[in-house]
């Protein structure tokens, strides 16, 4: 095939591959899938790519010959492996679909393609030969132009947001596929997840879309509903089981992370830091503190004797806290807001009053303890 058609195969091949697995491609990545294309026919001197390498083009011709080390399955999966680790994700995809659809679209002809190369047999596609194209002829016109007329719709399609990204993860709704989406993605926007399952205590159906607050254990959401916040998986081990799930992206938005730490505070002095980040979008609290008194509020407010851990909860807790003292205190403060907010800098104050000195902690009565400390 000429080089026009094997670039614009090096095109749709990517674009499709970006639907398949959620990448919304760029015009930088296409340009490279396109070139990608050409690269197999590395083994043809006369070629377009052999003429600009006759270093390499003379002796892989001699050594090998046309369509076969180059226009491999082997070298496809060699290429892969090797720039996996080297090359972010959609310069990856482009080089590596781009590369494969030259050997692909080269079977279409009457040669075929030395696909399982070091055999000697040649693929071709499909197996009647008088359906196969002629290079230069008017089949390889009508295919190139039916791949660059069926790219461009392809490639907004890629490219929408919000969507789910992945045709692939949203027929199959597998909970550990939508969750390493988000992993792989979060951050950068808003979350839905669309769901289809049922309340494992109740056994009533819960699909819908659902706002996800955060990861919940190895492969489960944290998810917000109108009843409250609810853990996803695809056990009994949370609120919902997850029959089907498919992690969606929403509006763009950013995410700001403030430490707060402090050895001795108050629920007052804490609300009081948190107040401004507040204004400046959604809150949520992850870490942990020290203080007597406080109920539990699962999913989200976990406590273990006087151990207080927070998983993404919300600032409101606080208020349910009272005046008891709070101790040994460090959150992480997570702040989604909109592109064009600045988050504050913020500060916790320690307060010390009503907070018995640790050197005289261990000559109290655990009973004088507690009641200290509350």
């Amino acid at each position: 095939m000429l080089a026009p058609t094997h670039m614009v195969a090096g095109q749709a091949a990517f674009v499709a591959a970006s639907l398949a697995v959620g990448h919304a491609p760029s015009w930088p990545e296409a340009c490279l899938a396109a070139v990608s294309g050409l690269l197999p026919d590395l083994d043809k001197r006369h070629g377009v790519v052999g003429r600009l390498f006759p270093w390499l083009s003379e002796p892989l011709e001699y050594r090998f010959g046309h369509r076969t080390l180059t226009h491999s399955l082997l070298t496809c999966v060699v290429l892969a492996l090797l720039l996996w680790p080297l090359l972010p994700r959609g310069v990856w995809l482009a080089v590596i679909a781009g590369y494969a659809s030259h050997p692909v679209a080269d079977m279409m002809t009457p040669a075929g393609v030395g696909w399982f190369w070091p055999a000697r047999w040649r693929c071709v596609l499909p197996g009647n030969e008088r359906y196969r194209m002629q290079a230069m002829g008017w089949g390889e016109l009508t295919f190139a132009a039916i791949l660059a007329v069926t790219t461009v719709p392809l490639l907004g399609m890629a490219q929408a947001k919000p969507g789910t990204g992945s045709v692939i993860a949203a027929a199959i709704g597998d909970i550990a596929t939508a969750r390493a989406r988000y992993d792989a993605e979060k951050g950068e926007h808003r979350w839905m997840l669309r769901l289809e399952g049922r309340d494992n205590l109740t056994m009533a159906d819960v699909g819908g879309d659902y706002p996800i607050i955060g990861s919940w254990k190895a492969a489960g959401f944290l998810i917000s509903t109108t009843d409250g916040r609810q853990t996803v998986c695809r056990s009994g081990e949370c609120d919902w089981y997850a029959d089907s799930a498919v992690a969606v992206k929403g509006e763009a938005q950013t995410t700001t992370a403030r430490q707060l730490s402090a050895e001795h505070t108050s629920p007052a002095a804490l609300a009081a830091a948190l107040e401004p980040l507040e204004a400046a979008g959604e809150v949520y609290l992850i870490g942990s503190l020290t203080a007597r008194g406080i109920a539990a509020h699962a999913p989200t407010v976990a406590v273990s004797g006087g151990e207080v851990s927070l998983n993404y909860a919300e600032p409101g807790v606080i208020d349910r806290w009272g005046a008891r003292p709070l101790r040994d205190l460090l959150l992480t403060v997570q702040v989604r807001h909109a592109l064009d907010i600045t988050v504050p800098n913020v500060e916790l104050g320690e307060e010390k009053a009503g907070v018995i000195p640790a050197e005289l902690r261990p000559w109290l009565h655990e009973n004088d303890k507690i009641s200290r400390d509350r």
